[in-house]
């Protein structure tokens, strides 16, 4: 029995579907960013037995514009500035629409050799976009958390002392990692489900533009090399996930080379921005990592999910992650095909180039650059507009497009606990009032709220706004 229906009734539902689709965008500049539902309240829409029954489509298309069109925090829309969420792009759209027809699924080439192919092209095309060398090798995988975990499998494998493949890291003495303190969580995962122990994952200071000090790197791993354990990687950080800064990427390749570890760049946010104008000499080094992880979901404004991982040594991947089983044995031409599988972890692997290549292709590198170039326009913009009004407070720079202030209630004076009751109290009070969105996060012990800029239909007035609901809602919660 087949599921599908006649070819015009499916084209009358993409057609729907579309015109719900296009309803979003008309209304996502006007509606609440944050819908101001309780979990209760969004379980409830949901909470119904398994159906056993088959429904018109057109009941579940009316079920998804009141139900989930209603509900879902607007992260598309130019007042969400939270985490590092991009806005998508419309060519994208189409291209996801694309890609759930084909059904591809590129384990192998000859089960999807498009999909192969143009995964490769879209990576080297991405290396080229922030200046890695083409010679690369790339892969396409869920995002930075998942990309950075990738790295460090192939940074343990590399420089571990043992064949782990074999025997694990059981004969090795412990191996350390070194990141800055300001590193991205996924790093503590990695090593935690990598065997390496977080112990063992080194947390380095940072100066006072939240960048990592090289010389507590290098006396860190020296040190650790005295006691005995076994160095095997050093990462530096192009974009910090709490304020956007970027360590001096040559000064941790230097030490890397000088101490022969593994040296890997987290570009997961920053990276687009490596061969922009204004900042691109903040990447100066990035091509000399033997790893880089880029996300083109965040800064390359693609839909998720499509994160980026980059390898100088085309083999050291392979030498990763290669295993193939009898029933994955099936090249018999001779035609160099190259098959995913042996490149990351996941074996099932859905057609993610296809919308990094028509974003790039639509819209092309110099137009996705001066996109990004506005981006950090408007951080620039919001920090002058902090900096002019006495009830606000810049808490770090901002070099990309993140920007970190608190509010601090006029004529009174209060100390760092009150501000930060304040300050948590107004970040929640942001959320529910829905007009805009922002998230919060800690610098130097300190609340700050934390506002990301990587959203291409963001403009001046949105700002203006969103200065507008943090002074009127600070004022209520200080009172």
């Amino acid at each position: 029995m087949s599921l599908d229906v006649p070819t015009r009734q499916f084209q009358r539902w993409i057609e729907e579907a579309g015109e719900l689709i296009a309803e979003y965008y008309e209304e996502k500049s006007d509606k609440r960013v944050f819908a101001g539902k309780s979990a209760g309240e969004v379980i409830a829409l949901f909470d119904e037995p398994l159906p056993e029954k088959s429904s018109e489509i057109e009941s579940v298309l009316s079920e998804v514009r009141e139900k989930v069109l209603e509900s879902i925090t607007n992260s598309a829309g130019p007042k969400y500035f939270g985490y590092i969420t991009g806005g998508g792009n419309q060519v994208a759209v189409l291209a996801e629409m694309i890609k759930a027809s084909l059904n591809q699924n590129n384990l192998k080439w000859h089960s999807s050799p498009v999909s192969t192919e143009m995964e490769r092209l879209v990576m080297r095309w991405v290396a080229a976009f922030i200046g890695y060398p083409e010679t690369s090798a790339g892969v396409l995988l869920s995002g930075g958390s998942v990309a950075n975990f990738n790295c460090l499998a192939v940074a343990r494998k590399i420089k571990s002392p043992v064949d782990v493949a074999e025997e694990g890291v059981y004969g090795s003495p412990p191996q350390t990692v070194y990141v800055s303190a300001e590193g991205h969580s996924s790093f503590d995962k990695a090593v935690d489900m990598l065997g390496l122990g977080k112990k063992y994952l080194r947390k380095i200071p940072v100066d006072e533009e939240q960048r990592i000090i090289p010389d507590a790197l290098d006396e860190a791993i020296g040190k650790d090399k005295e006691n005995g354990l076994h160095p095997i990687c050093g990462i530096g950080v192009a974009g910090t996930t709490n304020t956007g800064a970027v360590d001096d990427l040559n000064a941790v390749a230097d030490i890397c080379e000088k101490h022969n570890i593994w040296c890997h760049v987290d570009a997961a946010y920053g990276g687009p921005a490596a061969a922009v104008s204004g900042v691109s000499h903040l990447f100066d080094g990035i091509e000399r990592a033997d790893s880089v992880v880029i996300n083109p979901h965040k800064w390359m404004f693609v839909p998720f999910e499509a994160g980026g991982v980059l390898v100088k040594d085309p083999e050291h991947l392979r030498a990763t992650f290669s295993t193939i089983p009898d029933y994955l044995k099936s090249d018999k031409t001779g035609d160099a095909r190259t098959d995913l599988m042996e490149y990351n972890l996941p074996l099932t692997k859905e057609f993610k180039a296809l919308k990094v290549w028509m974003t790039l292709k639509a819209y092309g590198a110099q137009k996705i650059r001066e996109t990004i170039r506005e981006d950090i326009d408007k951080a620039a913009y919001l920090v002058e507009k902090i900096k002019v009004e006495h009830s606000l407070e810049l808490m770090a720079p901002a070099p990309l497009s993140i920007v970190c202030f608190r509010y601090r209630s006029p004529g009174a004076e209060r100390n760092e606990k009150e501000l930060n009751k304040i300050n948590d109290e107004l970040i929640h009070h942001v959320e529910q009032d829905g007009r805009v969105f922002l998230t919060g996060t800690k610098i130097d012990g300190a609340t700050a709220m934390r506002v990301c800029f990587i959203n291409h239909r963001t403009e001046r007035r949105h700002i203006d706004e969103l200065v507008e609901v943090v002074l009127e809602l600070g004022e209520l919660v200080s009172a």
